[in-house]
């Protein structure tokens, strides 16, 4: 049991069960994975870039415009695309993932502890961070059916995380 010391003329404690302690883990080396794979693809989308000859002027590194191949346009396009996509989805979720964890974690008490919150968090959290690496990957080999399939679990992944952030909320 923590503490949390006198808040609005009130005392509170939280009871954090192991689950409910291997949600916070979970959901902080989650974020550092995705944030790290965020990073990724936009160095990935700099690379691009440069062999597109799409860099500012001033980059006298990249590729001349007689130099650049289609291949290298449709490169820098897709790597575009994806950026893009994570943009669209992954700091929403980052900020949905740590909203819901924290209501879990005032949810939790000694003889309600919040774990199946806790336990369903860390499941849909990391099939999310799963799905997201996955859909980089199908969409940077062109699969476009895996790639629509993966978005869209990862789509409810995130859904099923804001429910169980609610659910959570309820039980305060």
């Amino acid at each position: 049991t923590f503490y949390l010391g006198p808040i609005a003329q009130q005392d509170m404690s939280i009871y954090l069960s192991d689950n409910v302690v291997q949600a916070i883990h979970a959901t902080a080396i989650l974020s550092v994975l995705i944030w790290t794979k965020v990073v990724a693809t936009n160095l990935g989308l700099g690379g691009a870039k440069k062999n597109a000859g799409t860099r500012m002027p001033e980059d006298a590194y990249q590729k001349k415009e007689d130099e650049v191949t289609e291949e290298a346009k449709a490169s820098e396009g897709r790597a575009q695309r994806i950026v893009n996509n994570d943009l669209e989805n992954i700091p929403y979720t980052l900020a949905i993932a740590w909203g819901s964890l924290f209501c879990i974690t005032l949810a939790g008490n000694e003889t309600n502890p919040a774990d199946d919150n806790a336990i369903a968090h860390i499941v849909l959290f990391s099939l999310f961070v799963i799905c997201r690496f996955a859909h980089s990957i199908v969409y940077a080999l062109s699969l476009s059916t895996a790639r629509s399939s993966v978005w869209a679990v990862g789509l409810l992944c995130s859904f099923g995380i804001v429910i169980n952030g609610c659910v959570a909320a309820f039980k305060i």
